[in-house]
């Protein structure tokens, strides 16, 4: 389907608004990979992407009630439920609010907790159950995305089984360094669910969601950590952590950080790690527009780095299209890049 072009994108495409992406999330709806953008300009709230297709769609959004003029989607997060398409986000003059994409109804507003603007939003899968964990002034949110109304019941949660993020989850020992999806990672760690991001007094925190405590403290660095996600490496799961020009693994076991790695390239902007042919990779991309691969088994640097932006990048995605391996890539003022995943 595509032709392998080297060090070169494999796609690069745009909205038909023609403005850049400003934040993205991945679904995947009825086998089809779906990426979910939040446009810059107020004209259109929400676009889609499909990849296979190179076709966009745009979505206009309802305005959430403590919102006196227009959505300020600036960060976003994507879940399905239902077989719909929900996302979750805000900006820098609007708290966090949820909505249906196909209809643009909002599900859930919460301006209250979130005090008016929105850092940073993510959707995270801890252990089956989808959730949205928000940045804002003042700490890390974890909400359901199955939620609706403003006080907090839902329609498609279930009364036998409900949900623990039934009402936001407030963390106040959390704080986010970047605005960025990868400012604060969420996951399960020994069958527990935990969120990891820079501490409010220092340090990077393993915060265990149930127990409402750390479970783990790591010091800062020389280049302070401020991306983070969680990969299993050595049959261990370990925080991958960037910040400044280093890129670190965590040992939740020991506190300690391994010796850290150097990033080519400007300081790093975004992060993302997953699993690709069973082996752990993490992802940088870095405010000159260098995208950098990392095998975390070997920690080492996978080939050369990925050179087709040339401004900040503002978000990674690793995903699965057609059964291969891609990265997809969004930057200031350029287009979305997909990019084959480098052998």
């Amino acid at each position: 389907m595509f032709a392998v072009t080297g060090h070169s994108p494999l796609i690069t495409s745009l909205p038909p608004s023609g403005h850049e992406i400003m934040d993205f999330d991945l679904v995947t709806l009825g086998g089809q990979l779906i990426l979910v953008a939040a446009a810059a300009g107020y004209h259109v709230d929400v676009c889609t992407w499909d990849p296979v297709s190179d076709g966009w769609a745009e979505y206009k959004l309802d305005g959430p009630a403590f919102d006196n003029d227009h959505p300020d989607i600036a960060v976003i997060g994507a879940a399905v439920v239902g077989g719909r398409i929900i996302v979750g986000g805000g900006g820098d003059h609007q708290g966090f609010a949820i909505w249906d994409l196909e209809t643009g109804k909002v599900r859930l507003e919460n301006d209250a907790s979130f005090q008016g603007s929105t850092n940073s939003t993510v959707r995270a899968d801890l252990g089956g159950r989808s959730v949205f964990v928000v940045g804002y002034p003042g700490g890390v949110d974890l909400v359901d995305p199955r939620v609706t109304d403003s006080d907090g019941a839902g329609e498609d949660l279930d009364p036998e089984q409900p949900s623990p993020y039934h009402s936001p989850v407030e963390i106040e020992e959390l704080e986010c360094r970047s605005g960025a999806s990868s400012a604060a990672a969420a996951g399960l760690l020994a069958g527990r669910p935990v969120v990891v991001a820079g501490g409010r007094h220092g340090g990077v925190l393993v915060w265990d969601i149930e127990e409402e405590r750390h479970l783990a403290r790591f010091d800062d660095l020389d280049e302070t950590p401020t991306e983070f996600a969680l990969a299993p490496v050595d049959g261990r799961m370990r925080v991958v952590a960037a910040g400044g020009q280093s890129l670190v693994l965590g040992d939740p076991e020991s506190n300690e950080w391994s010796e850290p790695l150097t990033v080519p390239g400007d300081e790093v902007s975004c992060l993302t790690a997953g699993t690709v042919y069973g082996r752990p990779f993490a992802v940088t991309g870095a405010r000159d527009g260098t995208i950098c691969v990392w095998d975390l088994a070997e920690r080492r640097l996978l080939g050369q780095p990925l050179q087709g932006h040339s401004s900040e990048v503002f978000g990674l995605r690793m995903a699965d299209l057609d059964s291969r391996p891609v990265i997809i890539s969004s930057a200031h003022c350029d287009s979305v890049h997909l990019w084959e995943f480098p052998s």
